[in-house]
């Protein structure tokens, strides 16, 4: 990849490799470190040098750990990755000793995203990456002790190499965008999963009631919609923050209903809703989208609706 480089086809960012000069020099599911997680530890053309690596796809910051360099990224929108699944993009990077990034920040495709550093206590200058194709910001560590996203891939099956030198792949089956191409029906609108008003949508992920409205219902979704709990808790929160319970299930936070009573408590209850919403409007300096439900309209974090 280069600095400015872009690649967007049906309307969809291509997810791409971040590096212009790529070699591996731990692997995935090694004896060390990446025991156990899908992540790849990169260097440049010349060892030692501190490159820039470039964001792969259009992307918002979601968590620093300033003490080892280390951010989480998830796109804005979902991407195509390299084995043709299109979701969203959360990863993480780390070791960058310049760390400049905060929560919020967006970073559009092709600009610079850090530098390769040691900072975290790293050896040698490298970039660490590891990718879940899902907008699930769960990291935690497995029976190794080695922190993980839910829903890792390996890296080839991530990001296209589209101009990326790869020096040495540690015998990745990298493609470029040229292996996978799109096709598109003429006369038929695509589901791109770039929202406008008529969209037709549903929700994609489980939720937790956060906290139910005195006396009503309606719950509040801190994930959902970006409030505080302490807003909705105070009742700070407007009107269309609060959600109409009517059309969703009472699930375990695995997604089953086995053993679900519907009977929803704030703070323990996760949920789903399987139905399908026209959306209103759109606002994109918070990449929201406003529904009606239940004849109650809410805004909503696009993030969260899967285009059908």
């Amino acid at each position: 990849m280069y600095i400015g480089q872009k690649s967007v086809r049906g309307g969809i960012e291509d997810f791409l490799c971040p590096f212009t000069d790529m070699y591996i020099t731990q692997g995935s599911n090694s004896n060390f470190s990446h025991k156990g997680v899908m992540a790849n530890d990169v260097r440049g053309r010349v060892s030692g040098v501190r490159y820039p690596y470039y964001a792969p796809c259009t992307s918002r910051c979601i968590r620093t750990y300033p003490m080892s360099g280390q951010v989480m990224w998830q796109s804005i929108n979902k991407v195509r990755f390299a084995n043709g699944r299109v979701d969203y993009a959360t990863y993480m990077t780390a070791h960058d000793d310049s760390m400049n990034a905060y929560v919020g920040k967006v970073v559009n495709q092709g600009d610079e995203l850090g530098k390769m550093g040691t900072k975290g206590n790293a050896t040698g200058v490298h970039c660490h990456i590891q990718v879940s194709q899902s907008n699930d910001t769960t990291w935690t560590k497995n029976e190794y002790g080695i922190y993980r996203f839910n829903n890792e891939y390996d890296l080839d099956d991530c990001y296209f190499v589209d101009y990326t030198n790869i020096i040495y792949g540690m015998g990745g089956d990298w493609i470029t965008t040229g292996n996978a191409p799109v096709i598109e029906l003429p006369g038929s609108e695509a589901v791109d999963q770039i929202l406008h008003v008529g969209s037709k949508v549903k929700f994609d992920g489980i939720f937790k009631v956060d906290i139910i409205k005195r006396n009503t219902n309606l719950f509040g979704n801190t994930k959902l919609t970006g409030v505080s709990f302490s807003n909705y808790y105070n009742e700070k929160a407007s009107s269309y923050h609060w959600i109409p319970l009517d059309d969703f299930t009472e699930v375990d936070k695995y997604g089953s209903k086995i053993g679900q009573d519907d009977i929803v408590f704030g703070g323990a209850s996760y949920v789903i809703n399987e139905n399908t919403y026209e959306v209103k409007e759109i606002d994109i300096p918070t990449n929201s989208a406003k529904l009606v439900l239940n004849n109650h309209e809410i805004w909503i974090f696009s993030t969260f609706l899967k285009e059908v």
